[in-house]
């Protein structure tokens, strides 16, 4: 099947377990929807981090590699998975297969879309980027507890960065794109849509 980090010796198991943190991290500081050019680049550095980190040398291998860049859409996954329940809350939309709820969804999902109101703090388009919505859903992310990767790796994040930023902002409207309809459609978070 396929590879596993615990299908290793130990000492490859730190070795790409700390890669893996560190691409993760520089995935969303730098280039979240990265083309094959940048993914490489990325796991080029990583994979540097992690032979001063862990002081071992390791050879990359193809499945090596995999192992590390295939955590790339895990990100963007948990991404979405913690700002849908956010998404709802926040902007109020409602799970209900009566006609009414579907329509006042789907207005409001086409009112938040229209011109990127939902990363406007007060209708009338002010307060860009001052959504309380956006500093939630960072601080969910990335500053949670003291083993996230914003504390971890604090250095990626001060600032924060706007590559991390644009993440956040096209979550929010692939979470927006479920509710489009009136009833929420799950909507692939992935390179190809967005």
């Amino acid at each position: 099947g396929r590879p596993h980090t615990r299908d290793y010796d130990d000492m490859t198991q730190e070795f790409v377990t700390t890669a893996i943190g560190d691409y993760c991290v520089r995935l969303c500081a730098e280039g979240p929807m990265p083309d094959h050019a940048m993914e490489t680049s990325l796991l080029d550095a990583s994979w540097a981090r992690a032979c001063k980190v862990t002081g071992v040398n390791l050879w990359r291998t193809l499945q090596l590699a995999k192992l590390v860049t295939s955590r790339g859409s895990q990100v963007r996954s948990q991404l979405k998975t913690k700002l849908r329940p956010l998404i709802e809350a926040v902007f109020g939309f409602h799970s209900s297969q009566s006609k009414n709820a579907i329509k006042k969804n789907r207005v409001l999902a086409e009112g938040l879309k229209e011109g990127t109101n939902f990363a406007f703090k007060e209708d009338g388009r002010r307060g860009f980027l001052k959504a309380p919505l956006i500093q939630k859903i960072v601080n969910t992310m990335w500053f949670t507890n003291k083993h996230d990767d914003g504390v971890v790796y604090h250095e990626y994040f001060r600032p924060f960065p706007y590559p991390a930023l644009a993440l956040v902002l096209t979550a929010i409207e692939c979470c927006v794109d479920e509710w489009v309809t009136g009833t929420r459609t799950d909507i692939p978070f992935t390179i190809q849509e967005y």
